[in-house]
């Protein structure tokens, strides 16, 4: 018979993998988690870790037999339903980095932000910086509402919908999903160079995206 701690064991699975087999309903979050406490920054400076490859804290899941009362839905997603399954994973500590990824990649609602989208943009224009109090990554990744110019009638955010629609501006989801589409329109403009700075962001956040791995106790 193996001891308890057989039972306990570290892994990792990419970004994707992790939010995809949530989205899948393969993890439950039960309800005595605390509530999540949304903040745009918090989300910025998670992302920021991840651009930069530093390692965040482990996800703890506790995989059972035992059903518990858990959350049907976060951020807007639903990821719990009534089914016949005879083991549950449940995160026990991971929920608000779990909904800042969810939301960042796949949109959705935060609770008391009305219609505000949560989807994270990142902006290929800002340039990295080694300082370790650097906080570019407040201009690097981008809400919408950071973004959209109403029409050309808020000036602040005119700057940015013009990069936008230049291509140098682009969805997160969209840069794995679409890569090919989004090179092509910068090579296509005025970055034709492989290594403009511009494109070498391009594949370095896609690089991320691909190869970020996420640690877990199970």
């Amino acid at each position: 018979m193996g001891s308890y701690t057989d039972k306990i064991k570290p892994s990792d699975y990419g970004v994707h993998t992790y939010l995809e087999n949530l989205m899948k309903k393969n993890y439950q979050i039960p309800t005595f988690q605390r509530e999540v406490v949304w903040d745009r920054d918090q989300v910025k400076g998670l992302w920021d870790s991840i651009y930069k490859f530093y390692p965040l804290g482990s996800i703890l899941v506790w995989k059972t037999d035992i059903k518990l009362q858990n959350h049907r839905s976060i951020g807007g997603h639903i990821i719990a339903e009534e089914d016949n399954r005879t083991e549950f994973q449940y995160i026990l500590d991971g929920q608000q980095r779990t909904t800042s990824l969810l939301t960042s990649l796949y949109g959705g609602k935060i609770e008391g932000k009305g219609n505000f989208d949560p989807t994270l943009y990142f902006d290929l224009t800002v340039e990295d910086e080694d300082e370790v109090d650097d906080d570019s990554y407040k201009k690097r990744f981008l809400f919408w509402d950071e973004i959209d110019d109403r029409g050309g009638t808020f000036k602040p955010n005119m700057g940015k919908m013009k990069r936008y629609g230049e291509g140098l501006i682009v969805k997160l989801q969209d840069i794995r999903q679409d890569f090919g589409h989004i090179e092509r329109k910068l090579q296509e403009g005025a970055y034709s160079d492989y290594d403009h700075p511009m494109r070498a962001r391009l594949r370095q956040i896609r690089d991320v995206l691909d190869n970020y791995r996420i640690s877990f106790i199970e």
